[in-house]
């Protein structure tokens, strides 16, 4: 398929209504559509910020099934005039119907999740992350098997991977960090299934979304995910499956750290939320053991700069990694 150098046939749509059930506001949105209609079978939703997510849309137009599907892009106020252009290219490239919805203002990762639901008009819902990459060319398929074989609303968990990315120098504590604990076989995230719910490439049926909306309370990076998870565990079935998505995306030793150290409050809102699901886990654990340790924000400063340290063996700069997250939430209990 040839590409498309400029934006030459698309429609911009006036501000989008709210769904009446949420009450959610749509004040000041812009919306653009390539136009294309048909019938499709599932919403492929996929939230962004300041991110042009090529690698990931470049995948779906090229993908089985990819016309069976609806794409919703939602940039959460990047405020970007030529990430705009970029990104209508890309919804005029998708073989089936695409809009592309442009914020205001930024609100967040909930907002985003809960905006693409409230735009998204199909029974089921394709939650994609900018930075993932599918892992092979049956993705669409995998999953449209899973909404056939799936009777009632329900919750399917994709997974994670790091099969098509490089590790730099600069980005390898956290891709040792994300393949230690989040590139899970299904087998494994099934033994707790509420706690490995990666909003990054999950599965959903909207029944499930409407009765259990991502909590916009939690702010900055991290946490929403497992907290939405551990709410829809107790009403929902929540199916793992292997149909991973690699994230691109690894962080700087620097970027990473500080994604944790401002994590803090959002830990602490999950375990008030989860007291019994979360205080088995050993980062509540350590974060505890820790807490009444004297001189813990010293110790913290030594843990992060071991964790940074690349002369230092991977298995001990993830070790301190751990220890620097669980000071810093230590510090707050």
């Amino acid at each position: 398929m040839s590409a498309i150098t400029e934006p030459t046939a698309y429609e911009v749509i006036s501000t989008a209504r709210p769904r009446p059930e949420t009450g959610r506001t749509t004040a000041g949105e812009e919306i653009i559509s390539n136009g294309k209609t048909g019938d499709v079978r599932l919403s492929i939703c996929v939230p962004t910020w300041r991110d042009s997510a090529d690698a990931l849309l470049c995948s779906l137009v090229r993908m089985e099934n990819a016309e069976q599907c609806t794409l919703l892009i939602f940039d959460d106020g990047s405020l970007d005039p030529s990430l705009t252009r970029q990104l209508t290219r890309q919804i005029l490239r998708f073989p089936g119907p695409a809009r592309l919805v442009c914020a205001p203002k930024n609100c967040g990762r909930s907002h985003a999740r809960n905006r693409l639901y409230d735009l998204a008009e199909t029974p089921w819902i394709l939650f994609l992350d900018a930075d993932r990459h599918p892992d092979d060319d049956d993705f669409l398929s995998r999953y449209l098997d899973a909404i056939d074989a799936q009777d009632d609303p329900a919750l399917i968990a994709g997974g994670f991977s790091l099969c098509h990315v490089h590790p730099t120098a600069q980005t390898r504590l956290h891709a040792a960090q994300a393949q230690a604990s989040e590139c899970v076989a299904a087998g494994i995230r099934a033994e707790a299934p509420g706690r490995y719910v990666f909003s990054s490439n999950i599965l959903v049926h909207r029944d499930v979304l409407a009765a259990v909306d991502f909590d916009c309370g939690f702010q900055g990076w991290g946490w929403e995910d497992v907290d939405w998870g551990l709410r829809v565990a107790p009403l929902y079935p929540i199916v793992h499956i292997d149909n991973s998505a690699t994230h691109l995306g690894l962080d700087s030793d620097e970027k990473l750290i500080e994604k944790y150290a401002q994590s803090a409050d959002n830990f602490l809102r999950l375990i008030e939320r989860h007291p019994d699901e979360m205080g088995g886990t050993p980062l509540y654990r350590m974060s505890k053991w820790l807490s009444p340790v004297p001189g813990l924000r010293f110790l913290s400063r030594v843990f992060r700069r071991l964790a940074q340290s690349h002369i230092a063996p991977i298995k001990l700069r993830l070790l301190a990694l751990k220890l620097f997250r669980a000071s810093i939430y230590g510090a707050r209990l």
